[in-house]
């Protein structure tokens, strides 16, 4: 257990653990296809070798990098060799390449059931009086753009394969708690950014009631992106094991934590004592519930009426 920010679980956790070990027969994802994106290094290829171990039926890795992503492929295969691996070294913004890829297995799988989007980006940390305007773009278009790009292509993959069906999906995007905490100087680019695309997939699930989105906080974790953050400001936690969010999100994607669905959720925080707590998470009503993205300072009103519990 680790101690840290404020959590909403009274137990954090800062590595694997039994309630999210991958290879427990309620978290298998035997039959299922499994895109990450992102997968080239980091939290993508640690969560790479987590989804390996819960045996899907293909692993289809995405990154900008084919050296690396051959690596990851083949660290996912050191334990797991009996899985199907694929990797497409693709620009996540360029909708065509990315759409024919995704077509392509499809095709060959008969659609796409999970996707985690571990792709990102840091913009330049610096106060945003002195940022750059074309640079800070280039962030946006990164995280926002590339989480459009992903989303639309594996729903469109998946109607190429069943045009009379909605294919259920599963969709993690891999987030910061710097969209809920309060402002951290520096940091105004890539907390925008995320924030942009936590409310785009908000969006983008209650236009496809197919998708099912949730929004993950990994907690610091050792990788290249930390490195680089830490040249300019000195985080005050302790890292986390990559395995943590690895795992975490093979049992966020399972069917024991649906419930979760359009939350925002921290890795860190223990999956027993989420599954105690259902019942507030998930609400009795229309905007009630808990661990979501709202504005709560006033009274919600229904046909006139002050909805339970807001008043």
């Amino acid at each position: 257990m680790a101690t840290g920010p404020p959590s909403y679980t009274k137990v954090t956790h800062s590595n694997t653990y039994a309630g999210i070990d991958p290879t427990q027969p309620g978290l298998s994802t035997a039959g299922k296809v499994v895109l990450i994106t992102g997968a080239s290094g980091g939290i993508g290829r640690a969560t790479a070798s987590s989804f390996a171990a819960s045996g899907p039926q293909a692993l289809i890795l995405f990154g900008r990098n084919a050296d690396a992503l051959a690596e990851t492929a083949t660290v996912a295969r050191a334990r797991h060799a009996e899985v199907t691996i694929q990797t497409h070294d693709a620009d996540l913004c360029d909708a065509s390449s990315v759409r024919s890829a995704l077509n392509k297995v499809a095709a060959e799988f008969g659609g796409i059931d999970i996707v985690v989007h571990c792709a990102g980006v840091l913009p330049p940390i610096a106060p945003l009086l002195e940022v750059d305007p074309a640079t800070f773009m280039d962030g946006y278009k990164t995280t926002v753009v590339s989480t459009l790009v992903t989303a639309q292509a594996v729903v469109l993959a998946n109607k190429t394969t069943s045009p009379n069906e909605d294919k259920p999906i599963t969709f993690v995007n891999l987030t910061t708690a710097g969209v809920l905490f309060p402002p951290f100087p520096g940091t105004g680019a890539y907390v925008g950014s995320k924030m942009a695309a936590v409310k785009l997939l908000e969006i983008f699930a209650v236009e496809n009631k197919n998708v099912r989105v949730h929004n993950v906080h990994p907690g610091i974790v050792k990788t290249a992106m930390l490195d680089k953050l830490e040249e300019t400001i000195k985080l005050p936690f302790p890292p986390n094991d990559s395995s943590l969010p690895a795992d975490f999100i093979v049992w966020v994607v399972s069917p024991e934590a649906e419930f979760l669905k359009n939350k925002i959720v921290f890795s860190a925080w223990d999956v027993d004592e989420l599954k105690a707590r259902k019942k507030e998470i998930v609400g009795d009503s229309p905007g009630a519930g808990e661990l979501w993205m709202g504005f709560q300072g006033y009274p919600r009103f229904k046909n006139g009426q002050p909805v339970p519990g807001t008043e």
